[in-house]
């Protein structure tokens, strides 16, 4: 399977509701209608940055997106606020492709971001490609169960200023 990046347009928008994100509190159709609109809104912005990853088409496979990556980028550096990949493809480098490609193309100098402590194989996925801890937020996601703490990471980017990393 062929898979290509490139920036997220408002055409991809429709596309993304294929995605099944990571189930939620309050996971429904509306919920789903909202993220998309708030997507559009996000990508609208001036410091707005996407990207998806689409599976080539084939004469056997019409093309399918497969993930997307949103943050913003301002003075070169970013914050990745949201990854999601299709269940159905994850752990398969969909994710990690979608990760440098925004690193490269809006992170200069740093890129940051967050996850939820119990989110265990995307932490291990960011420390991998070599973001580190920077501090937390106590309780910062409400869970099905309960609270969830909130990871800070950052990762530097070719044009890292002369700061020294602490980990």
């Amino acid at each position: 399977m062929d898979i290509a990046t490139r920036r997220m347009t408002a055409d991809d928008l429709n596309a993304l509701k294929g995605i099944d994100a990571a189930p939620t509190l309050n996971s429904t159709a509306d919920r789903t209608a909202d993220r998309i609109e708030g997507l559009a809104s996000f990508l609208g912005q001036k410091a707005g940055a996407g990207l998806v990853a689409y599976a080539l088409a084939t004469d056997a496979m019409p093309e399918l997106l497969l993930g997307y990556i949103i943050g913003f980028s301002v003075n070169q550096d970013a914050e990745i606020i949201d990854l999601v990949v299709r269940s159905d493809y994850r752990r398969q480098g969909i994710g990690r492709q979608l990760i440098k490609g925004f690193c490269d193309a809006f992170g200069d100098h740093v890129t940051y971001l967050e996850v939820a402590r119990k989110n265990r194989p995307a932490y291990q996925l960011y420390l991998n490609m070599g973001f580190v801890e920077y501090g937390n937020r106590k309780a910062y996601y409400q869970t099905a169960n309960g609270r969830d703490d909130a990871i800070l990471m950052r990762k530097y980017g070719s044009i890292s200023p002369d700061i020294k990393l602490k980990s």
